[in-house]
């Protein structure tokens, strides 16, 4: 018993300091990694507030010791664990040349396609019209310049990116890992010194669930490290038989258009109500003759009645008249 309490002391101690430095960056470390830190915020007011300038300056800036300026967006994010995304929409009018030259120019900027999938969007004047999406991985030191080179190859209508500032969290992850490693260490320390069962036992328990926490820890790490350095780009491609007009347009080019397109879904109306009725046209017989000969029986039906009706009335007429005629006694 006397050997099992100063090893449950060591234990204790070991627990209060790990609890101690990392009780908010264990939560933290498990938050959604695509939620924006706080911290952001407050690292761009500091950067855009005044700079104090140097003395050997001051006369570059005259006499009213005007701040110097703020360092741009780059060197502000440089030390920062930023993770860049985007979604773009594209149109194209050749949709398999497009997504041949969007393959090559994922590979030459060193990206990768996660996944893709093609399907078709339906018929415009007889012509099968596809879409695809596909999520790219691209080194996100190249995310604009991946961005320009695929809005060459077709029309854009959307495009959106966006930065998560991740740094607090991955902080809080890498010290709390640190935290974790020294405590395994010294765990194995104790385990080397124990003599008894019971303590062997408590021991490699505690180090049993360190060493679980450590790996978690270490893949949070890894995936705030893919993240960082490879964004992710949303690409949907629809394919068109006309580009849609993305710039401001004129009232009078605004009329036209919609005169034209108005044409085009008569003429499309028209032409889709005429190969129905020339492709439908077996169907179209079969039903009428069926409802002909249906409506032919009921004609004949009617007619019969009516000449039935017809020939009571004459023989009631005519016994009304023998009736008449007959010379009474």
């Amino acid at each position: 018993m006397k050997k099992i309490i100063p090893v449950a002391l060591a234990i204790l101690l070991l627990l209060c300091t790990a609890v101690g430095c990392s009780a908010s960056a264990k939560s933290a470390a498990y938050e959604n990694s695509y939620q924006m830190s706080e911290t952001a915020d407050m690292y761009y007011a500091e950067a855009e507030a005044p700079m104090e300038v140097p003395t050997e300056a001051k006369a570059a800036y005259g006499a009213n010791n005007a701040p110097a300026p703020a360092p741009n967006s780059s060197q502000a994010l440089s030390n920062r664990k930023i993770i860049r995304n985007a979604d773009m929409s594209i149109e194209t009018l050749a949709f398999d040349a497009f997504l041949e030259k969007l393959i090559a120019s994922v590979e030459s900027f060193g990206g990768y396609t996660e996944s893709s999938s093609i399907g078709n969007r339906g018929y415009r004047n007889g012509q099968q019209l596809r879409n695809a999406h596909y999520t790219i991985r691209i080194p996100a030191d190249r995310l604009d310049d991946f961005l320009s080179a695929v809005s060459e190859l077709g029309n854009v209508t959307s495009i959106n990116t966006g930065l998560r500032d991740v740094t607090t969290n991955y902080v809080d992850s890498e010290k709390h890992l640190e935290s974790l490693r020294i405590e395994q260490q010294a765990l194995m320390e104790i385990l080397a010194k124990a003599e008894t069962v019971e303590d062997i036992i408590t021991v490699q328990d505690r180090l049993t669930y360190v060493r679980y926490e450590i790996e978690s820890y270490e893949a949070i790490l890894r995936t705030y490290d893919d993240q960082i350095a490879l964004s992710t780009v949303s690409l949907s491609v629809n394919e068109v038989e006309k580009e849609t007009q993305v710039e401001k347009e004129t009232f009078g080019q605004e009329v036209s258009r919609r005169f034209k397109e108005s044409l085009e879904s008569v003429g499309e109306f028209f032409r889709d109500l005429g190969a129905w009725l020339f492709g439908s046209a077996p169907e179209i017989i079969v039903v009428l003759v069926f409802l002909g000969v249906h409506v032919l029986i009921v004609i004949l039906i009617v007619k019969g009645i009516k000449r039935r009706v017809r020939k009571n009335r004459e023989k009631a007429q005519k016994a009304r008249e023998a009736q008449n005629n007959t010379p009474k006694e």
